[in-house]
């Protein structure tokens, strides 16, 4: 993102109206891009026109009917951090008056449970360190019969220098972002030049001020909006403490809370000073100063309750002020190990090979339990691996790819396709499968040996027939081939003696026609004579 002539440039920015038919251009002259060429799953939906809203693209959404998990791909040109935001408007699209509740995933990490309802927008957002070239932010389907839906999906690169606290080992989720002392007018872009949402808000016992300036001189490295920082609220009194609480429900966790102040008003002879306390810790004290903005920022580890106190010091003569605030809940340390990339190569052949299976994109075994519904996983190993294949019933045409990488797999079952062909040598090499299903297919040829004399696999490759008659033939056991070695030995021993009989035999018969040859004893004194 870049400033030019007082102008932001968003040519980096990645905007999707979901379920938007077209792409298009806002009002701003932004674009808003259709879905079609980040998810390939999902129905383009209009909500009721009685829940139409002014945000236009709240008016249209995206509804994934067929898959337990559904994954947009955002692609990330540069490795640094982003301003994830996701947008959930129910508006009764279906005309069942019943909103649903699912997960929101990022890169095999849970983000959120989302729980939508019938008369408010819901939204969540992080700020990320990417990892890669791109981002996949998947919707997960956790309860029967509730179909996620997104509306709007947004991500905008961040400077590096921003939020300089944040670990590249973990997101922030944005829990609170409050404008104090605004009225009721939300800011976002461009009043916030990487369109972060500040909500109005003047708590309970604060009175709101606004500053004399209209633009911040020396602003913090965060970059809040200006007119974010020109409102604030202020103690009733130079001796009262600003109270402050967020709620987080009966959970731990660790929060970071950043806090912005600036001086309001050009002081002559008076002091505004005040400490602040995170949790009953001590963080800092500061003095804000006129027409500049100071954040403070704090990780604190909180039961239920962030609470947050600004104590004015002793030598204050002016009551503490603050003009706008972020909370973020920090996420446990990001996955490392996804899925071996030997199994995600032959998953890849799935997913490239069949018809039915191109919609399926993301972190296949992560987070563990939204696995992709055809897939089983262990999650004993690092990275994990996917140790069953369950694909019965769906529809498969054509020839098997070659899976050979997956060498985890223990069961494969693809029983009840129209998958041809013959069946690949490498199955029975896969060194732990126990189980393979091939039945009610159209495979043809001979079994391969290394399925047959596999004696850990059990298999099953009945039902394969084609036009009436069946295809699959078995190839004979090494033991019958001996036997047969055999036989044919034998065979071939008797066809010999029986020709050598034949011949003595017919020789015997040759000579069955003359008289006996005697030599008498005048025979052979006449023959010596001669």
């Amino acid at each position: 993102m870049y400033t030019l002539n007082g102008c932001i440039d968003t040519w980096d920015w990645l905007r999707i109206d979901c379920g938007s038919d077209t792409s298009y251009k806002d009002a701003n002259g932004d674009t808003w891009n259709s879905d079609d060429d980040y998810v390939k799953t999902g129905d383009n939906k209009q909500v009721a026109p009685s829940s139409s809203s002014e945000v236009e693209q709240l008016n249209t959404l995206r509804v994934f009917s067929e898959q337990n998990k559904n994954c947009y791909t955002l692609p990330t040109p540069s490795s640094t951090r982003y301003l994830v935001r996701a947008m959930f408007w129910y508006g009764n699209y279906d005309g069942f008056s019943k909103p649903s509740t699912f997960d929101l995933e990022f890169d095999g990490n849970k983000w959120a449970t989302v729980v939508t309802n019938m008369n408010n927008f819901t939204y969540y957002e992080m700020i990320y360190a990417t990892r890669g070239d791109s981002i996949s932010i998947c919707l997960a389907r956790t309860q029967d019969q509730q179909f996620p839906f997104i509306s709007r999906l947004e991500s905008i690169p961040l400077p590096d220098e921003m939020y300089p606290q944040m670990r590249r080992d973990m997101a922030w989720f944005n829990s609170y972002r409050y404008d104090y002392g605004a009225n009721d007018t939300i800011l976002g872009y461009p009043a916030d030049p990487y369109n972060r949402i500040w909500e109005p808000s003047i708590p309970p016992g604060l009175r709101p001020v606004t500053a004399n300036f209209t633009s911040i001189d020396v602003t913090s490295v965060n970059d809040p909006p200006d007119s974010a920082i020109i409102t604030a609220v202020e103690a009733q009194s130079s001796t009262d403490t600003i109270d402050l609480s967020f709620g987080f429900g009966n959970i731990s966790h660790l929060d970071h809370v950043e806090m912005y102040f600036t001086e309001p008003f050009p002081q002559t002879g008076e002091t505004r000073s005040f400490s602040v306390i995170v949790n009953n810790s001590y963080v800092n004290t500061t003095n804000p100063e006129y027409q500049n903005c100071v954040s403070i920022g704090a990780n604190s580890l909180s039961f239920g309750t962030l609470n947050v106190q600004l104590v004015p010091t002793n030598e204050s003569t002016l009551p503490p002020v603050i003009s706008a605030v972020e909370v973020y809940t920090v996420s446990e340390p990001l996955v490392t190990a996804t899925t071996s990339q030997n199994d995600l190569n032959g998953l890849g052949e799935f997913v490239d090979n069949f018809e039915q299976l191109k919609g399926w994109s993301g972190e296949p075994c992560l987070p563990n339990d939204t696995i992709w519904q055809w897939l089983k996983c262990s999650m004993d190993d690092q990275p994990p691996r996917v140790t069953a294949i369950c694909l019965s019933g769906y529809g498969l045409q054509g020839h098997l790819p070659d899976f050979s990488q997956m060498d985890a797999l223990e069961v494969i079952d693809m029983h009840n396709n129209t998958l041809d062909g013959e069946i690949p040598d490498f199955l029975g090499k896969l060194p732990n499968l126990r189980i393979l299903d091939l039945r009610d297919n159209d495979f043809s040829g001979y079994v391969p040996r290394t399925i047959t004399d596999n004696k850990q696999l059990e298999f099953k490759i009945d039902g394969n027939k084609n036009d009436g008659n069946k295809n699959i033939k078995y190839p004979k056991s090494k033991k019958a081939e001996k036997i047969a070695a055999t036989v044919v030995s034998i065979v071939f021993l008797v066809i010999v003696v029986c020709c050598c009989c034949c011949c003595c035999c017919n020789r015997l018969e040759s000579t069955q026609g003359e008289a006996p040859r005697i030599l008498t004893v005048e025979m052979v004194r006449t023959w010596k004579r001669n």
